[in-house]
């Protein structure tokens, strides 16, 4: 493990099939701030977690260097699981869970931490301890904080470790077609606080916690409330597109983040103020009730805010359904198994973010294995029959079938949810966009004008 921050043959050919198809996964992907990232510098990541595999590669595929990661030590309880993950250098991180006895098995991952940021290499730690589904900022723990002041102190002032806070937002967890941001804020610098480290260890590490935290919370969707957590989880989606209008910022998945997170402020300014109780209370007894019709919230608000209009982009999405489904049929067959093997393993993952990593995972594994499989079996058969033309054809569809299979079942889903939405009128969505612009002209008479976006 002591060499890990090396990068070998094998593991960059395996980096550009995965990354390949893991930007195929989603339907856009921003990356913002990667200006922010040290070069030729010790550097520490310091993400959210809360999709297990796929946050891991959403670092791989913003960043021009390997990075090495640290993931629950249970994962590494088969000899050759764990062989194959310290190869994606990956390292045990042991938990308190794992047992007491098992802590101080932690001294050879954090001394080949170190050994990474002495090379100057890359290394990512998950601050908050562990996965959550939900879409906030957890208490943060201390160890990349022992990790990094370990490797400055060697440094001394000759040179600096730095920690970028990193945020990420998905639109789903468990399944693909939806948006991908990532944030890269300014770094840290760890040597800035390395002369209180030396006189008070842990008052530093404190302080480097806190000020992460604080740089870390803009960076992504971050709802406080844990009463009302599903409400203003709904309400950041039903409100995004008005909101974005109120800002006058172009339409990308950037600004809808942002627009998202100002709702979230006002929400839970709101909630924290104590004086609106009988509104958010009202909204929950709304929100309960569309997201009970309405489990995908994400696309299902995407899709509410076309309306009940048959207009250009309705056409068109009809119009791809039908031209393509020979396609669609050909990418069925050829993807059929592997699909309903990922499909079937996920299916027992009661956690979303690990059943959406598990997918990916599957997705990345078995379909180009599958798709070689059809190739050994169906390409001479082509050659003999037909020539090399029609044979390098079929490999290339092979190639891209399953980047054409996930973009129609998006299309699919999509258009029969607007097809749902013109055939029957949605009142609730209505009604629950005017009870928060209620909340909202409350708050403003009220005085409180910088909690709450104007309507």
């Amino acid at each position: 493990m002591t060499k890990m921050y090396k990068e070998s043959v094998a593991y960059r050919l395996l980096f550009l099939h995965s990354n390949f198809l893991f930007r195929r996964w989603f339907s856009s992907i921003e990356v913002n701030g990667r200006e922010n990232i040290p070069e030729n510098a010790a550097v520490i990541f310091a993400p959210n977690h809360q999709n297990a595999f796929v946050d891991a590669m959403a670092l791989l595929s913003s960043s021009s260097r390997p990075i090495v990661f640290l993931a629950r030590a249970d994962l590494f309880k088969k000899k050759r699981v764990a062989s194959f993950l310290h190869f994606l250098k990956i390292m045990p991180a042991y938990r308190m869970r794992d047992g007491i006895q098992n802590l101080k098995k932690n001294a050879d991952s954090f001394d080949a931490a170190e050994t990474v940021l002495m090379h100057k290499e890359s290394f990512c730690l998950m601050p908050e301890g562990g996965q959550d589904e939900k879409r906030k900022l957890r208490p943060l723990v201390k160890g990349m904080f022992r990790i990094g002041f370990s490797v400055q102190d060697k440094y001394k002032d000759s040179d600096s470790v730095w920690i970028v806070p990193t945020g990420i937002d998905y639109s789903n967890y468990d399944h693909s077609g939806g948006h991908l941001i990532v944030n890269f804020d300014k770094p840290i610098n760890m040597h800035d606080y390395y002369a209180l480290y030396c006189e008070d260890a842990p008052v530093a590490q404190n302080k480097m916690r806190d000020e992460l935290s604080r740089r870390m919370s803009p960076l992504m969707l971050d709802i406080r409330s844990d009463e009302h957590y599903d409400t203003f989880y709904v309400l950041t989606y039903i409100y995004n597109l008005d909101m974005l209008d109120q800002m006058g910022w172009d339409d990308n998945e950037t600004n809808r983040l942002v627009a998202r997170q100002r709702i979230a402020e006002a929400l839970d300014s709101a909630a924290d103020s104590g004086k609106y109780a009988a509104e958010l209370s009202a909204l929950d007894d709304l929100c309960a009730r569309w997201r009970a019709a309405n489990p995908d919230v994400e696309s299902s608000a995407v899709a509410k805010e076309y309306g009940r209009q048959f207009d250009g982009s309705l056409l068109a999405a009809l119009l791809y359904a039908v031209v393509m489904s020979p396609l669609a049929v050909f990418s069925t067959v050829v993807n059929g198994i592997p699909a309903l093997l990922v499909q079937l393993g996920a299916r027992n993952l009661a956690s979303e973010g690990f059943a959406g990593s598990f997918r990916l995972a599957g997705t990345i594994l078995l379909f180009p294995l599958f798709q070689l499989l059809w190739g050994i079996g169906v390409g001479p058969i082509l050659f003999r029959h037909y020539g090399i033309l029609p044979m390098l054809c079929f490999f290339a569809a092979l190639v891209l079938s399953h980047s054409f299979s996930f973009r129609y079942y998006w299309n699919l889903k999509f258009l029969a949810r607007r097809v749902r939405n013109l055939l029957h009128k949605d009142e609730l969505t209505d009604a629950i966009a005017d009870a928060l612009r209620g909340l909202f002209r409350k708050m403003q008479e009220n005085g409180e004008n910088g909690a709450a976006p104007k309507v």
